[in-house]
């Protein structure tokens, strides 16, 4: 495939989606064969799932090096004679780098300050709680003394997180000296090793401050009791609108913050009122310094109140984007990329369906090599709707706490019977998944 250039018909104008993982980039070709122009980091060049894309629409660049980047993806527009509709960004990792690169190519994005607030997770909660919204008590801590510290005076239950990771990578619930040593020793150890991690990275401080190692500190935060859930929504014209709204439901026998299903649509207590979500929603993305985007939130229901964990200028990843079309016929994906080029129509209240639905995460049980893999036991059920497998014969798995992404074998989307104990539907559903692995001795 070739690029239309100007002057021979339409003028292309592809959305520039900065860094992201394969599976994901073909996950949005698919959805917009042709319109979508993907700068994909060095280092996955060659990736099996780039097979069927064509190679006009992946543009190989060095995302850690802004300067290189900025030069390859400006030649490769004006050689093409294109010129960008809106820039995107699915990664944590990518948003400073596709805030600088709409910049200079004059595309509407979330401010690099405010996504350095978001990515610094101390800095975050700091700047919420100035502002008077609900967030978790936290402290900067670097040695086992301030954590116990912190312990002690938080009731001796907290939780420790990296500065600027993602999802359940090295956290720790602790209720005991015994439990924030052991997770101290982990975090002095792992967190050097990921120094080259793009998510783990110095970025620049907020308030023009030193630039921030999240290799060299954690944080230790209260841990705040309550049903967790996440959300995506539009802010337009001081208008917050809500794309979606999913349960969590954590796995017990996972690291602790491993999500085991998100549920849709989801069951807030009886005492939640969605107009203070709304409200929080808007103070704490104003809060952080942005006036428009495209965000995803975690938060937790405490007293019938949120209480917020994280916000990111990005859309919800993981299973989230196929439950949603599954459940509701609604495609966060294809909405967030109509936004980002101005040409989102109006939309209407989302459809909820009158059952629910759930999106089921299959964990790999043991680290090695998998010899077989077979979710046909998975597919035959009538209840489930779809399943995506992201390992194959002879992928290497690795556990926590060296990788925390590379034991998801995948996910499934199904229907939820009434009254179902959800846990068991996932026991049930992991049972079905015939996965064979060779555990390699002395890896």
């Amino acid at each position: 495939m070739r690029w239309r250039r100007k002057g021979s018909g339409r003028s292309s104008e592809p959305v520039v989606v900065v860094g992201t993982t394969p599976d994901y980039v073909a996950k949005v070709h698919g959805k917009r064969p042709g319109s979508v122009l993907f700068l994909v980091d060095d280092r996955f060049e060659g990736d099996p799932y780039f097979i069927d894309i064509p190679p006009s629409l992946l543009l190989f660049v060095p995302l850690a090096n802004f300067e290189e980047t900025y030069k390859r993806t400006s030649l490769f527009l004006s050689s093409n004679n294109l010129s960008p509709k809106g820039i995107a960004c699915f990664d944590c990792e990518s948003l400073l780098t596709a805030s600088r690169l709409a910049s200079h190519f004059q595309q509407r994005f979330a401010p690099w300050q405010a996504i350095a607030r978001s990515r610094n997770k101390f800095e975050a909660r700091r700047t919420w709680v100035s502002a008077g919204i609900a967030s978790p008590d936290a402290v900067l801590a670097s040695d086992v003394g301030k954590t116990l510290e912190f312990l002690h005076t938080h009731g001796g239950d907290v939780v420790l997180k990296p500065l600027s990771g993602s999802g359940s990578e090295l956290l720790f619930h602790c209720k005991s000296e015994l439990e924030v040593r052991e997770a101290v020793r982990i975090m002095e150890e792992e967190l050097p090793r990921r120094k080259t991690n793009p998510l783990f990275q110095p970025f620049a401080g907020p308030f023009g401050s030193s630039g921030v190692d999240p290799c060299r500190g954690w944080i230790a935060e209260e841990f705040v009791a309550g049903e967790e859930f996440s959300c995506d929504f539009i802010l337009q014209d001081e208008e917050i609108i809500l794309i979606r709204e999913t349960g969590k439901v954590k796995a017990p026998d996972q690291p602790f913050g491993s999500v085991l299903a998100y549920t849709f649509p989801p069951l807030y207590p009886k005492e939640f009122k969605k107009e203070d979500l709304l409200e929080v929603l808007h103070k704490g993305v104003g809060a952080l310094g942005y006036d428009w985007g495209y965000f995803m939130v975690d938060y937790v229901i405490r007293d019938g109140l949120p209480v917020l964990i994280e916000i990111t200028p990005r859309p919800g990843g993981d299973a989230i984007p196929d439950l949603v079309m599954a459940a509701a016929e609604r495609d966060p994906l294809e909405i967030y990329l109509d936004f980002v080029s101005g040409s989102l129509p109006r939309l209407e209240q989302i459809s909820l369906p009158p059952e629910a639905f759930a999106s089921i995460t299959l964990y790999a049980p043991k680290e090695g090599t998998i010899l077989s893999i077979d979710g046909s036991g998975i597919r035959s059920l009538p209840e489930v709707k779809s399943l995506f497998l992201k390992k194959t014969e002879g992928d290497r798995v690795i556990l926590p706490p060296k990788d925390y992404d590379n034991r998801l074998l995948g996910y499934c989307i199904l229907r939820l019977k009434p009254h179902l104990n959800l846990l068991s539907e996932c026991r049930r559903i992991e049972n079905l998944l015939a996965v064979s692995i060779h555990a390699e001795v002395g890896v």
